[in-house]
């Protein structure tokens, strides 16, 4: 943490979102001001927050608390250890308890007392330093969860509830949905965030490294990276080596596909919840609010301006299918933000096709060795020149894709 406190206050009405700043600011704090969800999670992702102040009715004319609560529960699943401090009118005592329920530090009543809500931030700046000092690592939401489609807001309510339990989950996703991250995100909400989380890889399984990996995920957090790879004959291996042990599983395929690769018992053993991260191409909306996000977060690590996302960008990544999911369009951004100006982002930067951003079509009267150039001259553009994961998309090894380099002068 800085040395700085860095508050982020959430309202939408400007007289009370200034009175706070003044108070804090006049007491050595740095104060920003978020006017809406969007807006907040701009600034969240651009550098550390410390303290967060958040009304419960911060949409005008609302006051049942529930856009309120819809936040905070985004807040606690993208950082568990968030501190978030719920901000209310007078008559809503319940609503404050019921938000700390939900994850809240704790409450400041509206008109507040200068006092009482200088003394409440630094309690929370006092408790957010003790949760940075006792964790193993920092926060790895990175706008994972981020959207509001109603698959990823299933998904996201899920690893609110779970993560703070022992219970063992199953995620399926395709390739770039975020599913190692959740594990990780789960991992650190949960009570045993300080004790280690270990990889096992199960394609490259054998039975001396499931007993190796195993012993050293005893009390944390084991993560079983495809599981459904798992060669058959090490499936009792595998089940016999769980006791004790919090399991988190990653599969590409649905229960039915992983029932029949690792039989029901290990299936039983590892499924008890299951999450499910659709394609990005099924969540309507979440593609350019993930843009914005990783627009802002790359501008703030590598120190560039941020640009708006011009019509034409915005539409081109609302029409693309995004094969690699979260991941492909992380990368896309990050590409934007190095090699744009930063003044404005469009179609260009992001080297989409503008408007429907169609797949790539090849005319047919090309040779297969012209269609096969084609195809990888557009995998390496699109990732950049990262021969690994244009290999990856292709479907071949690193050693393949150079020697198909190397015979078309790529």
């Amino acid at each position: 943490m800085s040395t700085e406190s860095h508050i982020l206050v959430i309202d939408d009405d400007p007289d009370i979102a200034k009175a706070a700043r003044l108070l804090l600011e006049r007491h050595g704090m740095r104060v920003s001001i978020a006017a809406n969800p969007e807006a907040a999670w701009v600034l969240l992702a651009g550098e550390p927050i410390d303290v967060i102040l958040l009304d419960l009715n911060f949409a005008r004319g609302r006051t049942t608390g529930e856009e309120g609560f819809a936040m905070l529960d985004r807040l606690i699943a993208a950082d568990a250890r968030a501190v978030v401090i719920v901000v209310t009118g007078h008559s809503g005592i319940a609503v404050a308890v019921r938000a700390m329920r939900s994850g809240a530090t704790d409450f400041v009543i509206k008109p507040w007392n200068n006092e009482r809500l200088l003394t409440t931030v630094e309690r929370g700046l006092a408790l957010r330093r003790a949760k940075l000092e006792t964790a193993a690592t920092p926060p790895v939401h990175d706008g994972i969860l981020l959207g509001e489609s109603a698959g990823i807001t299933r998904a996201r309510d899920l690893v609110a509830r779970v993560a703070p339990t022992a219970a063992p989950i199953l995620i399926h996703g395709a390739a770039g949905t975020g599913k190692t991250l959740i594990a990780r995100l789960v991992h650190q909400a949960s009570p045993n965030a300080s004790l280690p989380l270990i990889m096992l890889d199960a394609e490259a399984a054998d039975a001396a490294v499931i007993a190796h990996q195993t012993a050293a995920a005893a009390g944390g957090l084991l993560v079983i990276d495809h599981i459904d790879r798992l060669p058959r004959a090490l499936n009792g291996v595998l089940l016999s080596a769980l006791d004790g042990i919090r399991v988190i599983a990653t599969t590409r395929l649905d229960r039915t596909g992983v029932r029949g690769a690792i039989g029901e018992d290990l299936l039983d053993r590892v499924g008890t919840i299951e999450i499910t991260l659709p394609p990005l191409v099924d969540r309507a909306g979440d593609a350019v609010l993930l843009a914005r996000h990783f627009l802002a977060l790359f501008a703030y690590r590598h120190g560039k301006p941020l640009g708006p996302l011009d019509a034409d960008a915005v539409q081109a990544i609302a029409a693309d299918r995004w094969p690699d999911n979260v991941r492909g369009l992380r990368q896309t951004m990050e590409r934007a933000v190095l090699l744009g100006n930063g003044e404005t982002y469009a179609v260009g930067d992001l080297l989409l096709s503008p408007g429907t951003a169609e797949p790539l079509s090849l005319a047919p009267d090309l040779s297969l060795a012209r269609n096969e150039e084609t195809l990888i001259t557009a995998a390496l553009e699109r990732h950049a020149f990262n021969v690994s994961r244009a290999a990856a998309q292709l479907g071949l090894t690193r050693a393949a894709l150079y020697r198909r380099m190397a015979r078309y002068g790529l």
